[in-house]
């Protein structure tokens, strides 16, 4: 549905309301302005807010946009966890 069709539906709509119910409709999208003129969005970005880049991502070398060699170097760094452990 685009947003003429939309417009055109919700027209119709509110033209069958009476007064009472388009008050309480009119009411209910003024309550919706004052939330969204309200919130405040956070200015910290995604990974701002989950503690910054990992470092030991940071550290690696190779190429880790590629699923295969992030996979072997986890699990070299758990098995060297492992290893370790159990020394």
């Amino acid at each position: 549905m685009n947003t003429l069709e939309m417009r055109t539906k919700i027209n119709q709509k509110l033209s069958n309301l009476s007064p009472e119910q388009l008050n309480s409709v009119l009411e209910f999208l003024e309550s919706l302005e004052s939330l969204i003129q309200n919130h405040s969005p956070s200015s910290q970005t995604v990974l701002e807010k989950m503690g910054g880049y990992p470092e030991s991502l940071l550290e690696s070398t190779g190429n880790l946009s590629d699923r295969d060699i992030r996979k072997h170097i986890i699990a070299e760094r758990i098995q060297k966890k492992h290893q370790t452990r159990h020394q």
